[in-house]
C-alpha cells in the first residue's frame, strides 16, 4: 500500500495534476519569489512578480523588484535565475518539531545528512557539528552563506560551516541552489549552495517555546526563542535583535534496541550460484569476547566468571568459531551498549543587526552574532575493553591475563587453572564498570560585520563588506586510560608480609601505583580512578576575515530590455590552528593505539589569503513576442588567486526561454573548481586500531567478487586460501593529509521547466535534471574500500590499492592499511528534481499542498582513473526516491497540518555480487508522518500540538550500526542519519506577540 501511495505521487508529478502544496520548502519559480509567512501561517505560499513578500514577523518586505535571489548577484524582479532554487521555511519546519535550521534542511531531499547530532558518534574532529552535504556528495563541497557572505568554519579538517551556529530565530529562510555555483560564489560550491537570509525588520516582542518528548519518555527537546525590533529616526533606522535556547537530551543505542541486528555467514550455504543465501539476517547477534564479566575460551568451550563462579557458557547458534568470533544469542555483549544514537547538546545563540540610511542613496548596516554550543557523545572507543589477541589495544601486550599469583584471582578460577595445569590464562571482556570515556566540545562562535549600500545615479547600486567571524573549540574527552599505569595496575601481586594486593613493579609502586582487580564487576575506587585514567584536553581556533565589493545595474538597452550585470572583488584570509593537551608526560599515556607516542592531534597552524574577482550578466533577447514571451541568457566567471594553491578560474552559462506566459524552460551549465582544504592538505597521521576485518581474501568474503580467489593468490605468493577468518591481529588504519594535492575540477548541468498555469491558479510544477561530475576528487577511502579494489579488478591485482596494504607475509593477515586523503576518485550523481505547489478552498478553509522529491538516475564513484565505476544509486544511504509532501488545512483559527517523509525501497548494498549475497537484500520503502493541530485563539496567542513519526516507523534492522558508502563525510555515522530512531514523539508549542 505504502509503495502504490508513492507512484501515485509520483504520477501525479510527472503529468502536471499533481496537488502539491508549499511545505517547509517550495521550489521557486522563474515567475516570482516565495512568500514569507507570518508566525500563524505553516506553509510558505507563492506571490506574483507584483506582490510584496512578506517576512516571518509579519512585517512587509521590500518589492520584489529588489529581491537579489541566491545563485546570482544581479538585482532583478522575482527569481529570473536560470539556476533551480529551493526555498526552506524555518517557521513551517518549526510547527512541525522540527526547531533547528539543520532539522529544517533536511526535510529537502537534496540535502543528505552530512554531519549532526545523529550520526556524528565517534567521530574523531568535528563531533557535534551540524554540515549540511548537498546531492550526498560531501560536506565539503557545499556552500554555506549567511545574507550573500561567507560563514566562519567550526571545522578542525574540514571547510564546512556548522549551521548550528547560526541563530536560528533569526531565520527568514533559507534558499538552496543544487548546481555548481562556483562562478557566483567561489570554491566549495561544487554541489550547490545554502544562503541563509536573515530577519533585517521585525516590530513588536515575539516569543516561543517548544518542548517534546518521545513515547518511551526520553529524548526531550526543548526550545526557546525571543526576538524583537524597532524602528528609530523617523524610520531611517532600524534594529533588530534575537536569541534561542536549545537543549536536546542523548539517545542511546540500548535505548532502542535490545539487540544488535547484523548479517553474518550463512552456516548452510554450500558456495555460489547454490540458490542458498551466503549471508543472512541475525536479528541478535553477540560476542561473547565483548562480554561484561571475565570470559575466555579453552579447548573450544566458553568460559563465563560471574559473580565469583565460572560457567561454561555458549552461543544459542556459533556462526563464527574461535576466540573472535561470533553467534546468535547467549551471554555475550552487542558491542553496542555504550554507543549514541543521538549526542547530548546545548546550544544558545544571539543575533543583532543594526540598519540606518545615512543619505536617501547610502545606507550603513552592522551585524553581531554569537553562539555557544556544546556537545557530549561517545569517542571512537566508547568503553575500555581487552581480549585475548596477542596484539591489542596497549600497545604490543595481550589483555588482561589470570595468574596464579594474582592475589584477586576468585577461587572458581584458581582451581580451573590447576585442574588444567595453566599458570597464566588470558581473558576478554568490556569493562562496563569503569567509567565510559565521553568526548565534550564546547564551542563559542563570534561574527562581526559592517556594509554599506548605495546608489550611483538611477541605474547602478553599490554595495562594500567586512566579516570577521571565529570559531574556538574547547576539547575534553574524559576517562581515558594511561597506558603505562594500566599496564602496571592490572599486574597485580600480593605484598609478601601484609598479603594485601600491590602492583608487582616497584617502580610503579614508588609512583602510587594502585592495583587493579579486573576479575569484578564493582565500581572501582576513586584511587583507582585518579591513578589509571585522565582527561585529555584540547584547543581549536578557526578565524576568517572577509570583506569585498560589488557593482551591479544596467549597462544599456537592448530592444527588449536592459542588459544587467554585477561585478565585484573579494578577499578572505582562513586561519586554523590546533593544540592539543599541554601536558605532554600524560598524553604519552593516554592511547588505545599501538605505540606509546600519542600523536593523534598534534599541533596545527595553516593560513591561506585568497582574493578574487567576478563578473555576471544577464542579456534579454527577446521578450512579449509569440513563443518568445521571455527569452534571455545569462552567464558569469570568476578568478582566485590563492596564496598556497594553483589559481583557478570558474565559469557558467545559461538561459531562460518562456514561450508563453506560464510555461519556462531553463538550463545551466557550469564549470567549478574546488581548492583543498586545510585538514585534506596538513592533517597530521592519525593511527587508528581496528577489530576485525572483512578481509576480502578470508572466509566467505573471497566468493562475493568473481575474480578475488586468483588475485588474492597472486597477492599472497601462494598462502593457503581463504585466509581464516576473523583476524587475530589488531590491525592499524593510518589516516592523514597530503601536502601534494590538487584542486577537484567539477562540470554540472541542469535542465528545467517550470509550470504556472493560468487556468489552475494556485498550482506550479517545477522538474528539473541534474548531472554533476567532479574529477580529481580528493578523498580518503575507507579501509575497507582498499581492500576490496586491490583484488576485485579483471585484469588483476591493482598495484596503487595493494600498495597502500601491508601484510605480514608469513600468514597473510593485514599490519597496515594507508587511507589518507588523494586525488583518486571521480564523483558523479545525476537525477531529477520534482517541486509541486497548490493552494485552493474547500469548504471554508483553504487547503495548501507541496512536494519535493528527488529521482536519483546515477551516484557513481570511480575509485581509480581509467577503471570501471561503481553506481551506488539505489543503495540504502543513496535512494533513488526521496521526498517530502506536507500539507494543511486552514479553517478558521485552526490549521491542520501533516508532512510526510518518503524514501524508496533500496538495496542494502549495491556491490553485493549477486542476489544470493546476503538476505535480505532489500531495504524496504519508508515513510514517516508528522502530525500538527495549530489554533489561534487570537492574533497575540498560537498553540501547537503535534507528533513526529506518528506511526512509530523504524529503521531497518542492520542500517542501526551500519556506516554508509564511500561519499560519506566522515565519522561513525549509523542509519540514525538518514531515518528516524526516536520514534513517536510528542511535542507542543506556544508562541505569544505584542
Amino acid at each position: 500500500m505504502k509503495r502504490l501511495w508513492i507512484k501515485v505521487l509520483l504520477a501525479g508529478a510527472s503529468t502536471g495534476s499533481m496537488l502539491a502544496a508549499t511545505g517547509a520548502f517550495a521550489q521557486a519559480a522563474p515567475n516570482g519569489p516565495s512568500e514569507q509567512t507570518t508566525p500563524d501561517t505553516q506553509v510558505a505560499t507563492k506571490t506574483r512578480n507584483s506582490d510584496t513578500v512578506a517576512a516571518a514577523d509579519g512585517q512587509p518586505k521590500a518589492d520584489a523588484g529588489d529581491i537579489v535571489v541566491t545563485g546570482s548577484r544581479i538585482a532583478r524582479r522575482g527569481l529570473e535565475s536560470a539556476m533551480p532554487i529551493a526555498i526552506v521555511d524555518s517557521e513551517a519546519a518549526k510547527s512541525f518539531g522540527y526547531n533547528t535550521a539543520y532539522d529544517a534542511l533536511q526535510l529537502n531531499p537534496a540535502v543528505g545528512p552530512g554531519l549532526g547530532n545523529s550520526n556524528s558518534q565517534g567521530e574523531a574532529f568535528d563531533a557535534g557539528v551540524s554540515n549540511i552535504n548537498l546531492r550526498n556528495l560531501g560536506v565539503n563541497r557545499t556552500l554555506v552563506l549567511v545574507d550573500g557572505k561567507r560563514w566562519v568554519s567550526s571545522g578542525a579538517r574540514t571547510s564546512a560551516v556548522d549551521i548550528s551556529t547560526i541563530p536560528d530565530a533569526m531565520i527568514e529562510r533559507s534558499e538552496i541552489v543544487t548546481g555548481g555555483a562556483a562562478a557566483i560564489y567561489g570554491a566549495d560550491a561544487v554541489t550547490g549552495v545554502v544562503n541563509i537570509i536573515m530577519k533585517k525588520n521585525i516590530t513588536g516582542l515575539h516569543l516561543s517555546a517548544t518542548n517534546g518528548i518521545s513515547e518511551e519518555g526520553d529524548a526531550r527537546q526543548t526550545y526557546l526563542s525571543a526576538s524583537t525590533g524597532f524602528k528609530f529616526a523617523d524610520g531611517r533606522g532600524s534594529f533588530v535583535i534575537g536569541g534561542n535556547y536549545t537543549d536536546t537530551t542523548p539517545v542511546r543505542y540500548t535505548d532502542r534496541y535490545t539487540n544488535r541486528a547484523g548479517y553474518v555467514a550463512n552456516p548452510a550455504n554450500t558456495g555460489p550460484k547454490d540458490g542458498i543465501p551466503d549471508n543472512i539476517l541475525e536479528p541478535n547477534l553477540r560476542f561473547l569476547q565483548r562480554s561484561d564479566v571475565p570470559t575466555f575460551l579453552y579447548n573450544n568451550q566458553w568460559y563465563q566468571l560471574r559473580d565469583g563462579a565460572l560457567n561454561a557458557v555458549g552461543y544459542d547458534r556459533t556462526y563464527v568459531a574461535g576466540a573472535l568470533g561470533n553467534g546468535s544469542g547467549g551471554p555475550g555483549g552487542n558491542g553496542f551498549s555504550n554507543h549514541f544514537l543521538r549526542n547530548e547538546s546545548k546550544n544558545g545563540s544571539v543575533y543583532a543587526h543594526a540598519g540606518y540610511e545615512l543619505t536617501p542613496d547610502l545606507t550603513w548596516g552592522a551585524t553581531l552574532s554569537y553562539a555557544r554550543t556544546e556537545t557530549e557523545g561517545a569517542t571512537v572507543f566508547p568503553e575500555v575493553r581487552d581480549d585475548s589477541r596477542p596484539t591489542n589495544w596497549w600497545g604490543g601486550t595481550t589483555g588482561e591475563v589470570a595468574t596464579l599469583n594474582n592475589p584477586f584471582l576468585p577461587a572458581s578460577l584458581r582451581q580451573f587453572m590447576v585442574s588444567n595445569g595453566l599458570t597464566a590464562l588470558p581473558l576478554s571482556r568490556d569493562y562496563h564498570n569503569l567509567p565510559q570515556p565521553i568526548e565534550t566540545h564546547k564551542r563559542d562562535n563570534f561574527t562581526i560585520g559592517t556594509d554599506l549600500d548605495g546608489r550611483l545615479g538611477e541605474k547602478f547600486k553599490w554595495s562594500a563588506f567586512f566579516r570577521y567571524g571565529q570559531v574556538v573549540d574547547h576539547v575534553n574527552t574524559t576517562f581515558m586510560p594511561r597506558n603505562t599505569r594500566w599496564l602496571a595496575a592490572r599486574d597485580t601481586i600480593a605484598d609478601p608480609v601484609t598479603g594485601q594486593p600491590e602492583c608487582a613493579s616497584a617502580t610503579a609502586r614508588a609512583a602510587g601505583c594502585v592495583p587493579f582487580n579486573f576479575f569484578t564487576t564493582d565500581a572501582p575506587s576513586q584511587a583507582f580512578l585518579d591513578y589509571a585514567f585522565a582527561t585529555r584536553y584540547e584547543w581549536r581556533k578557526n578565524a576568517l576575515y572577509t570583506g569585498g565589493a560589488n557593482l551591479n545595474g544596467a549597462i544599456f538597452s537592448l530592444p527588449y530590455g536592459d542588459v544587467s550585470f554585477a561585478a565585484g572583488a573579494e578577499w578572505r584570509r582562513e586561519t586554523l590552528s590546533t593544540r592539543d593537551d599541554p601536558d605532554t608526560v600524560k598524553l604519552t599515556e593516554i592511547t588505545f593505539r599501538p605505540g606509546n607516542d600519542y600523536t593523534l592531534h598534534p599541533a596545527l597552524d595553516a593560513a591561506r589569503n585568497t582574493a578574487e574577482v567576478y563578473g555576471e550578466v544577464v542579456v534579454p533577447v527577446l521578450k512579449d513576442l509569440p513563443f518568445a514571451h521571455r527569452l534571455e541568457i545569462e552567464g558569469a566567471y570568476r578568478y582566485s588567486h590563492y596564496s598556497d594553491v594553483p589559481d583557478t578560474h570558474t565559469w557558467k552559462a545559461g538561459g531562460t526561454w518562456e514561450p508563453i506566459a506560464g510555461l519556462t524552460f531553463r538550463g545551466v551549465y557550469s564549470h567549478s573548481v574546488r581548492v583543498p582544504n586545510f585538514g585534506e592538505l596538513f592533517s597530521p597521521q592519525i593511527v587508528q586500531t581496528v577489530g576485525v576485518t572483512n578481509d576480502p581474501c578470508s572466509g566467505v568474503f573471497i566468493t562475493q567478487n568473481p575474480n578475488r580467489a586468483k588475485n588474492c593468490a597472486t597477492v599472497l605468493g601462494g598462502l593457503a586460501l581463504p585466509l581464516p577468518y576473523p583476524n587475530t591481529n589488531a590491525p592499524t588504519i593510518l589516516l592523514g593529509g597530503n601536502t601534494n594535492l590538487t584542486p577537484e575540477k567539477s562540470n554540472s548541468l541542469t535542465l528545467g521547466t517550470v509550470l504556472q498555469p493560468k487556468f489552475l491558479p494556485g498550482f506550479d510544477l517545477t522538474v528539473d535534471y541534474f548531472d554533476i561530475k567532479i574529477d580529481n576528487a580528493i578523498t580518503a577511502v575507507p579501509y575497507l574500500s582498499i581492500l576490496n579494489l586491490c583484488v576485485d579488478s579483471s585484469s588483476g591485482p591493482d598495484s596503487f590499492y595493494c600498495g597502500l596494504i601491508s601484510r605480514n607475509p608469513a600468514n597473510g593477515q593485514i599490519n597496515t592499511i594507508r587511507a589518507a586523503n588523494y586525488n583518486l576518485a571521480t564523483l558523479g550523481a545525476r537525477g531529477i528534481d520534482i517541486g509541486a505547489n497548490y493552494r485552493f478552498p474547500v469548504g471554508p478553509g483553504q487547503v495548501r499542498l507541496g512536494l519535493s522529491a528527488t529521482y536519483l538516475l546515477e551516484q557513481t564513484t570511480v575509485a581509480t582513473k581509467g577503471t570501471a565505476g561503481i553506481d551506488y544509486a539505489g543503495q540504502w544511504n543513496f535512494p533513488r526516491l526521496k521526498g517530502n509532501l506536507m500539507t494543511s488545512y486552514d479553517i478558521g483559527n485552526f490549521t491542520l497540518g501533516v508532512n510526510t517523509r518518503f524514501i524508496g525501497r533500496s538495496k542494502f548494498d549495491v556491490t553485493d555480487a549477486s542476489s544470493e549475497t546476503r538476505s535480505p537484500n532489500r531495504v524496504p520503502a519508508y515513510v514517516n508522518s508528522d502530525v500538527t493541530l495549530r489554533f489561534r485563539p487570537s492574533e497575540k496567542y498560537a498553540l501547537t500540538f503535534g507528533v513526529r513519526n506518528i506511526t512509530n516507523v523504524g529503521i531497518f534492522a542492520p542500517l542501526r550500526d551500519t556506516a554508509p558508502g564511500p561519499n560519506s563525510s566522515g565519522g561513525v555515522q549509523t542509519g540514525a542519519g538518514y531515518y528516524d530512531a526516536i520514534g513517536r514523539y510528542f511535542f507542543g508549542k506556544v508562541d505569544v506577540s505584542f
